[in-house]
């Protein structure tokens, strides 16, 4: 999942990201068999306990304006109460101080964390081994414990958690047509319903000068509704911290190219070359998973593959994902790969154009 947020001087790219550290190999008896994740991925999602991965951050976020704006919705009869003390049938509103913080709930069962952790490195071996491409990863860490430590600035760092929430405190200001006010505060939890995130941040700085930062970490859950989703996601989001750097490139180019100056200018030049990302990715792991899976799963239902791409119908950001399945598919996998890093409009060419 891809999503923009905004600050007044800059912009926040989220992109779904799965990461690991992949060591040696890891055998299990004669025979590695990872088949028992499917079940255990489709266990009922735990929401409870939940701790504090980082401080809370001043900032607007999408997700927490829409439970702010839905709590409201669901109260109407807090709702009523403010309009008679503002005696007043007609208000607005408006939000105030907003700030947020990411919530986990630790994976504290043994065995399943266990097996996760060796299924992602062996299939991000795999990868490693097939792309040539190298391992971006410093460390992997079932995360137990509240506010990590995340100063290690030589790589990636992976949080592999259950779940994943955010916690928000917001102010809300209620107005009469007679600027009569009500002001009420909020505190909510609410589960993201993603399975992890990699942040690229983009910086229009006064000058007009661009600068792109990415975080040091990624979190990631073993939960999805989709048990493919959980096991594509580490190949899947890799494959994304591996290629973004092209992507940024393009989306530079872009701004410079047009005198892109301010912020809602950028966003629609950054969302569109993330969906040009997310075919090229999606078209690499559609062509190389399914190989790892009918070796190492047992009776592997592919109806479930159809099912999460079904499920990305209708996204924006996965507007080129068929497309870029089938141009994958034509190109092959290490010629895709060729082509994004060293020519990347071309093969955004190919997805405008649907065929190659």
């Amino acid at each position: 999942m891809i999503s923009v947020r905004y600050l007044s001087k800059k912009i926040l790219l989220f992109l779904l990201v799965f990461f690991i550290l992949c060591p040696g190999s890891q055998v299990f008896g004669s025979k590695k068999d990872y088949s028992h994740l499917i079940e255990l991925i489709r266990l009922e999602d735990r929401e409870k306990p939940l701790y504090v991965f980082n401080a809370f951050v001043p900032e607007l976020e999408n997700g927490c304006f829409k439970a702010t704006f839905e709590y409201f919705k669901e109260h109407q009869t807090l709702v009523t109460k403010i309009k008679a003390d503002l005696q007043s049938s007609s208000i607005s509103w408006e939000l105030k101080d907003l700030e947020h913080r990411l919530l986990f709930v630790p994976e504290t069962r043994y065995k399943f964390a266990e097996l996760y952790e060796r299924y992602c490195i062996d299939v991000l071996s795999f990868i490693f081994e097939k792309t040539s491409m190298q391992n971006p990863y410093t460390s992997l860490s079932t995360l137990n414990n509240e506010l990590p430590d995340l100063s290690d600035h030589n790589g990636v760092t992976a949080f592999l958690v259950h779940n994943l929430a955010r916690e928000y405190n917001v102010t809300c200001i209620f107005f009469s047509p007679q600027n009569n006010k009500v002001k009420i505060k909020l505190n909510g939890k609410i589960l993201i319903g993603e399975v992890g995130s990699y942040i690229t941040d983009i910086y229009l700085h006064d000058d007009g000068s661009l600068e792109f930062v990415r975080n040091n970490y990624t979190i990631w859950q073993n939960s999805a509704k989709n048990p493919y989703t959980a096991l594509m996601t580490p190949v899947e989001e890799t494959l994304h911290i591996l290629l973004r750097e092209y992507t940024e490139n393009m989306i530079k180019a872009d701004i410079l190219r047009n005198s892109v100056t301010t912020i809602n200018g950028i966003k629609p030049i950054a969302d569109g070359w993330l969906a040009i990302e997310e075919a090229v990715v999606g078209g690499i792991v559609a062509k190389l998973l399914p190989c790892f899976l009918e070796k190492y799963f047992t009776n592997f239902s592919y109806s479930l593959l159809e099912e999460d791409l079904q499920s990305k119908n209708g996204f924006d950001k996965y507007r080129y994902l068929k497309k870029g399945i089938k141009v994958v598919e034509s190109l092959g996998y290490m010629e895709a790969i060729k082509m994004y890093q060293n020519d990347t409009p071309t093969f955004k060419k190919l997805l405008d154009e649907g065929s190659i």
